[in-house]
């Protein structure tokens, strides 16, 4: 990259896919431009990266924009060190903007909720693997839809 070779593809050892250097480092260089799911980033960080999503879907609640962060349990790209379900809770509140982990019942206690997650079981990265994965995938994006309707006729 320093070299002005970014655009570029790595060799195939480097990675699973054909990707470009400058994509490899925006993903993977901490603080990259899109490191935004890393275990290792401090919950004000995922925050700064994440928060817009909140901020978007609660601005003028006519958006009805609604985020559903699936995780898959099984997922073959996360370390196997990473705890997922913590991870998924982070990922979450970021996106809704909270300065906590709490993703109880915060509808209830007034905190709009925009982005809810969902750890499917048995699924790797892509889906192609965990009986009955894709099905609750596709269940719970119809859900989101419908969910972002409704808001969007009654505002």
């Amino acid at each position: 990259v320093s070299q002005g070779k970014g655009d570029e593809t790595m060799p195939r050892a480097s990675f699973w896919a054909p990707i470009s250097a400058s994509r490899y480092l925006s993903l993977f260089d901490v603080g990259g431009d899109d490191d935004f799911f890393s275990s290792d980033l401090a919950d004000d960080e995922l925050r700064e990266r994440l928060g817009h999503v909140g901020d978007a879907g609660r601005r003028g609640s006519s958006s009805g924009l609604r985020l559903l962060a699936a995780f898959s349990r099984r997922d073959e790209y996360v370390p196997a060190g990473v705890d997922r379900d913590v991870l998924l809770e982070r990922l979450v509140s970021a996106m809704n903007g909270f300065d906590d982990d709490a993703t109880g019942n915060d509808e209830a206690a007034g905190r709009a909720v925009v982005a809810r997650g969902l750890m499917l079981e048995n699924g790797n990265h892509n889906l192609s693997e965990g009986e009955g994965d894709k099905e609750e995938f596709v269940e719970a994006v119809g859900e989101l839809m419908e969910l972002a309707d409704s808001d969007a006729a009654h505002s």
